[in-house]
């Protein structure tokens, strides 16, 4: 009796249903496939809005260093949204691979901004000289409202991370049944 079980015969076309709920995403009303090429769409404009609103912060107070680096965030941006067009136009799974890894870096930013807002990690805070902290309640409720909206940022990138998964299995289940991996073509 061998160590490893033997793998059960499947039938090429019962084992592969791309309409399966498993697949499918927004309260099971679009396939996951065009769930992803919606968030990459949303990406892109989201990226060519901040890219407007930097240019004309050019010639602002803004420092360079700042302008420059959320330049290249917004690039980065940019480039993960086109991996993911082209990862969901070639189905490779190697391109979404890239793609979630970029997405899981962003979460993994945007939730450590999220607890340096709370912990009260803000420029204006650790250069007050009387170590008062906040000046106004102005200034306190806007800190308040970037920890919310931070918080709902994350939570947004979290569920389409989990929809680009879903077209990610798509593609691999895709691959298993139809692809080169068949026992029948082995």
């Amino acid at each position: 009796m061998p160590c490893v079980p033997k793998p059960q015969q499947r039938s090429p076309n019962a084992s592969f249903n791309p309409a399966h709920a498993q697949y499918a995403c927004c309260f099971q009303q679009l396939h996951s496939n065009t769930g992803a090429v919606l968030i990459a769409i949303f990406h892109i404009i989201l990226c060519s809005g901040i890219f407007t609103w930097l240019v004309k912060c050019i010639g602002t107070e803004k420092s360079k260093i700042e302008l420059a680096a959320e330049l290249f965030l917004a690039t980065l941006c940019l480039i993960a949204a086109i991996i993911l067009l082209l990862g969901l136009k070639l189905e490779s799974r190697k391109l979404l691979t890239g793609y979630v890894l970029a997405q899981t870096l962003l979460v993994g930013l945007l939730f450590v901004l999220f607890l340096a807002l709370i912990m009260g990690i803000k420029p204006g805070i650790l250069d007050d000289p009387d170590q008062n902290g906040y000046n106004s309640l102005e200034e306190e409720l806007l800190i308040v409202l970037e920890i919310f909206i931070s918080l709902a940022v994350v939570i947004i990138e979290v569920w389409f991370l989990t929809i680009v998964l879903k077209s990610y299995s798509f593609f691999t289940d895709k691959y298993n049944y139809t692809g080169g991996d068949r026992e029948d073509n082995v």
